[in-house]
């Protein structure tokens, strides 16, 4: 396994031990199998890049740095990272050299791109620059207060494990699920959904704010977790009088609020 390969494997590993994921909730939450995730987290079969930014989605987390690692664990799959073959001593050929060279620096200006990515911002780290264990994930929001308004939180990064609560929450019996959920780091409020079914709506509705909304479309939209767009938590707004409504397509309608007992 190679250096970039593992780095990008240990870093997935941490992304999803954050975010407290199984195999299995991974599976159910994206277009790939079980297996596959344990291959990819492994790092014994290289990974899609849409493997990548679909564990960031479920994770709650921004993908930049998981993207930058996978630019340059990509680069040693496909073979761009090999050293370009020098000239036979033999037969020299001067007017090839520039484009040898060009490769040569197209690929280091590609390796310092990424390293640049993955020490900016929030993401440095300088466990980076060492090449030995992957570096820590240190998600940090996108937005905060008003201009988390009408955002996706798993886009932002506001909906990590570690800097989000569940206010309030209902499970159906058939398995369909609706929480409140706020996030202090971004300062700001969303209702997340899973197992809908088809034609299924959640509304998230704050006096003094436009209403929110999830609605199920597609198929694999049954079993992802679903978000709907934020609602920003500014004076004098109080997260405990956000209401959530799931509306099924085939039953009555379900309300709670972020108050104790969610009445």
């Amino acid at each position: 396994m190679s250096p970039e390969t593992a780095q990008l494997a240990g870093s997935m590993r941490e992304v999803r031990a954050a975010a407290g994921l199984s195999l299995a909730q991974l599976a159910r939450s994206t277009s790939y199998s079980k297996s596959s995730w344990a291959r990819y987290l492994a790092g014994t079969q290289p990974v899609p890049r849409r493997a990548v930014e679909a564990l960031c989605e479920v994770a709650g987390v921004r993908p930049e740095r998981l993207l930058a690692l996978w630019e340059l664990a990509d680069a040693r799959w496909s073979g761009r990272a090999r050293a370009a073959p020098e000239p036979r001593p033999e037969r020299p050929n001067v007017r090839r050299a520039p484009y040898v060279w060009g490769v040569a620096a197209g690929l280091a200006a590609a390796t310092v791109a990424a390293v640049a990515v993955l020490l900016s911002g929030p993401y440095g780290s300088s466990s980076a620059t060492t090449g030995t264990a992957p570096a820590t994930f240190t998600p940090g929001p996108g937005c905060s207060g008003r201009t988390c308004e009408g955002r996706n939180p798993l886009d932002m990064g506001c909906g990590g494990q570690q800097m989000v609560r569940t206010l309030a929450a209902r499970t159906a019996a058939d398995g369909r699920s609706v929480q409140l959920r706020d996030s202090a780091a971004c300062h700001a409020l969303w209702a997340r959904a899973t197992r809908l079914h088809l034609g299924d709506r959640v509304e998230l509705t704050l006096p003094g704010t436009s209403r929110k909304e999830i609605h199920v479309g597609t198929e694999k939209e049954r079993n992802a977790y679903l978000a709907t767009p934020m609602t920003a938590l500014t004076p004098p707004h109080d997260p405990g009088d956000a209401r959530v409504c799931l509306i099924p397509a085939d039953g009555r309608r379900v309300c709670f609020t972020g108050r104790p007992g969610g009445r």
